[in-house]
């Protein structure tokens, strides 16, 4: 009887050949095909932040330790897919960040907050998280408290007290939470304030001359302390609003000078107005003078703090023992550049001002955003920036007589530009933090 065995199954040796080798074939794509398979159960792609969801996070993601934006933007992903919109999200809330409405009203951040607003629902989302790490920590729960708190915000904290772990029910919703939260914290517009791959001062609009009607505003704000300058603070009302008196930015800045509800309230006068450029301007030189005071005892320029805290929160400077992160550090490099321009402004030097400030600043302006020198008078064109993010470019140009008492070159040759403080540092284009 004829043996039977793979050379009669396939038939000729030549015919053996080829079924060994599309049996090879066979297995690799189905070996590769599982690890395809695998690599894509694994792996997550999360969706594009818009400006207002980016400056939302970066503000909140600073709320407590445990805390982080790409954390923050995770959870967001898995609770709605950032959508604002979602009528019922995965956790059984609603809104882009899951909220329910006693949780809304309970950690709402601001008297008269609105839901649909993403920076309220994004702060009263890290409010509320930060909370749930301190009941899971003093529940004496071990292991990461932000995974333990994911927990609790699915489960509540006396499920999760009583498993002494995350809940079951929850592993999948906190193991999502922490792929997305990875994704992000991979991307640029995530990175750490000492990135060099953010290049954000380049793409500001360029400055415009400071409206007469605002001068002597101007000049009373930056006489208040010796940290801050009247040139620093064009520099940043041009950074914040491009010296639109209406200004609403989307993560609740109000007015010229971009206050939050709690600048506001904590150092405006009775009666003053946000609105209103007169007594707001002067109240902005107050509260960065109060900022240096407060913040003194951090390493670094105390100007380049308060102002950093101006933009994300004093809290969210101390806890981060300087700049907090990327967007705060690309606003700051716009004011510095700002700041350089309206040195040149002979209407904004004050009779007893010193011819170097105390507190020079460490942020290299981009040279790129200097325009011409200003113009007495010449109104301004741009409305600036509403968020940290810089829009984009836009040019005011001064008309060609010019009232600017000096040259942009009076600084040594090869030194930097002049920092919001106003004196000249020894920095080759980019300098340290």
């Amino acid at each position: 009887m004829r043996g039977f065995g793979l050379r009669t199954i396939i038939g000729t040796d030549r015919g053996m050949r080829a079924g060994v080798a599309a049996l090879i074939v066979l297995v690799l794509v189905v070996g590769l095909g599982w690890g395809f398979a695998y690599a894509d159960k694994d792996a997550v792609v999360g969706r594009a932040l818009s400006g207002e969801q980016l400056t939302a996070v970066y503000r909140a993601g600073h709320a407590c330790p445990a805390l982080t934006s790409a954390r923050l933007a995770g959870q967001l992903m898995v609770e709605s897919e950032l959508d604002p919109a979602v009528a019922r999200t995965t956790s059984g809330g609603r809104g882009i960040a899951g909220l329910t409405d006693e949780q809304w009203r309970q950690w709402a951040p601001w008297p008269g907050a609105q839901r649909e607003d993403t920076a309220a629902s994004v702060l009263a989302l890290a409010h509320l998280m930060c909370n749930l790490v301190g009941q899971v920590r003093a529940s004496g729960v071990d292991g990461d408290a932000w995974r333990l708190a994911l927990g609790a915000f699915l489960s509540g904290v006396a499920t999760v007290r009583e498993a002494g772990r995350v809940p079951g029910k929850a592993n999948d919703y906190v193991a999502q939470a922490g792929k997305y939260a990875a994704y992000y914290e991979s991307l640029p517009q995530f990175a750490s304030a000492g990135s060099t791959a953010f290049t954000g001062a380049s793409s500001a609009p360029e400055a415009v001359p400071l409206p007469d009607e605002l001068v002597g505003a101007v000049v009373a704000a930056g006489s208040r302390c010796p940290e801050v300058r009247p040139a620093a603070i064009a520099g940043q009302l041009m950074a914040l609003s491009g010296f639109n008196a209406e200004q609403r930015g989307a993560s609740g800045q109000l007015g010229i000078a971009g206050f939050s509800e709690d600048l506001w309230q904590d150092n405006a006068p009775k009666g003053a107005s946000v609105w209103n450029p007169q007594e707001a301007v002067p109240v902005m030189g107050d509260a960065l003078c109060r900022l240096v005071r407060e913040l003194t005892a951090l390493p670094g320029d105390p100007y380049l703090l308060a102002a950093a805290a101006w933009q994300s929160g004093v809290d969210t400077v101390r806890r981060a023992g300087g700049v907090p992160d990327v967007m705060t550090r690309a606003y700051l490099e716009n004011a510095a550049a700002y700041t350089d321009y309206y040195q040149l402004d002979s209407r904004l030097a004050p009779s007893s001002a010193p011819s170097v400030s105390p507190s020079p600043s460490s942020v290299a302006a981009s040279p790129s955003v200097r325009p011409p020198a200003p113009t007495k008078g010449a109104p301004a064109a741009t409305r600036g920036a509403s968020n940290p993010a810089p829009p984009p470019a836009t040019t005011a140009k001064a008309p060609a007589t010019t009232s600017a008492p000096t040259s942009a070159t009076t600084a040594p040759t090869g030194f930097g530009p002049r920092g919001p403080g106003g004196g000249g540092y020894p920095c080759r284009r980019r300098c340290r933090w």
